[in-house]
């Protein structure tokens, strides 16, 4: 089982989140997309469950061991572009690498992104966004692997929603479509985004992102802010004096520590569904 597939036995998980919480698991790093197929295939006739890592950027471990196989994308790292402002992005790129690439070659539109820790197959499955933009805005068509098959499905099949998605398989890889504009005019926007971040969000902190998930009349933040809950700590997990969206972990935070301040929150403030995803 697994055969010839780089593995890394009793990883800490730590190491594999930007919450930087966790305990010990198995993680496999297929070096493309057929690997990932043969993987998948492996755990199914197995009988082991799985869980698709791309970041690590909205996930919280347990404290204990995990017992899902862990497939880590980082492998899937190709970009190209595929005709006149289309571009195809692997499931693993960075989106700093993936910022870089359309900067470089005159593509723009996605200059918002500058700056989120996530994969490209981690955000497009989740319809990451930020500034009143959405990924699902520029994407063509998506590429799954869904009961043994590679097949790329249109954007038009796919439901997009806020932080949302209903794609069923794995993302292995994205096309986008952009529009043409100066290197120099993207890379000063990119920059721009960044500081905004840098400025309202606790980007020197261990979190992974914002916790809860707006809806059409409730902000968390503005209502987790007035509630006077900044600052409010348990046990190594914090939420942010920067932004009250977020939770931090200040060096030493356990999963429960997190769960337990969510819980907190929720009582205070309302039972806000949310965005980060809550491993067992």
């Amino acid at each position: 089982m697994f055969k010839n597939i780089e593995k890394k036995i009793n990883a800490d998980l730590k190491n594999y989140c930007t919450f930087k919480i966790g305990g010990r698991g198995t993680v496999l790093f297929p070096k493309n997309q057929f690997e990932v197929k043969r993987i998948v295939n492996d755990c199914k006739k197995n009988h082991l469950d799985f869980f698709i890592l791309g970041n690590g950027s909205n996930v919280l471990f347990p404290d204990d061991d995990f017992k899902k196989i862990i497939i880590d994308l980082r492998n899937l790292n190709n970009i190209k572009i595929a005709k006149q402002r289309t571009v195809i992005a692997e499931a693993g790129v960075r989106l700093f690498a993936f910022n870089r690439f359309l900067e470089q070659n005159g593509f723009a539109g996605f200059e918002w992104s500058y700056g989120i820790p996530a994969t490209i197959g981690g955000l497009t499955y989740m319809n990451g966004g930020a500034f009143g933009e959405e990924v699902s805005n520029y994407i063509k068509k998506v590429k799954v692997l869904k009961n043994g098959k590679i097949s790329w499905i249109n954007r038009k099949k796919i439901d997009f929603s806020y932080r949302k998605s209903n794609i069923l398989g794995i993302i292995l890889a994205v096309e986008f479509k952009f529009k043409n504009a100066d290197s120099k005019i993207i890379e000063k926007q990119q920059k721009e985004f960044l500081e905004i971040r840098k400025k309202t969000q606790p980007y020197d902190k261990f979190s992974a992102g914002s916790v809860f998930k707006r809806t059409d009349d409730k902000i968390p933040a503005i209502m987790i802010d007035k509630a006077g809950l900044k600052g409010v700590k348990i046990g190594g997990a914090e939420i942010s004096t920067k932004h009250a969206g977020f939770i931090v972990n200040n060096g030493d935070a356990t999963s429960k520590d997190v769960k337990d301040l969510i819980e907190l929150t929720r009582k205070k403030c309302g039972n806000f569904e949310c965005e980060i995803i809550i491993l067992e």
